[in-house]
C-alpha cells in the first residue's frame, strides 16, 4: 500500500509542477504579448510624432517659399509701378503738347468753318 501511495504522491507532485509550470508559461505568455503590445504602441507613437515633425517642417517650408515668393512679387509689382510712373512722367509733357495742338486745331478749323 504504501507503494500505492507513493505513486499517488508523485502523481500529485507532478501534476501540481506541471499545473505550476503550465501557469508560469502562460504568465510569461501574457507578460510577452503585453510587452510586445507596448512596444508596437510605443513604435506607432514614436512614428506619428515623426511624421507630425516631418509634416510640419514640411508646412514650414512651404510657407516660406510662399512668404518669399508673395515678397518678390510685391516687389515686382513695385518696380513695374515705377517704371509706369517714370514712363508716364516722360511721356506726359509730349501727351498733354499733343491734345492741347488737337483741341486748337478743332477749334481753329471750327472758327475757319
Amino acid at each position: 500500500m504504501s507503494t500505492l501511495h507513493e505513486v499517488l504522491a508523485v502523481l500529485l507532485g507532478a501534476e501540481s509542477e506541471a499545473k505550476r509550470i503550465v501557469d508560469d508559461s502562460k504568465n510569461e505568455s501574457e507578460t510577452l504579448l503585453r510587452t510586445a503590445q507596448e512596444k508596437f504602441a510605443a513604435e506607432r507613437a514614436n512614428q506619428m510624432a515623426s511624421a507630425r515633425e516631418q509634416a510640419k517642417g514640411i508646412m514650414e517650408t512651404a510657407l516660406n517659399s510662399a512668404k518669399t515668393e508673395a515678397a518678390q512679387i510685391a516687389s515686382l509689382g513695385k518696380e513695374e509701378r515705377a517704371r509706369m510712373q517714370k514712363r508716364f512722367e516722360e511721356n506726359v509733357d509730349a501727351v498733354i503738347d499733343s491734345i492741347v495742338s488737337e483741341t486748337a486745331e478743332s477749334f481753329i478749323s471750327k472758327k475757319r468753318g
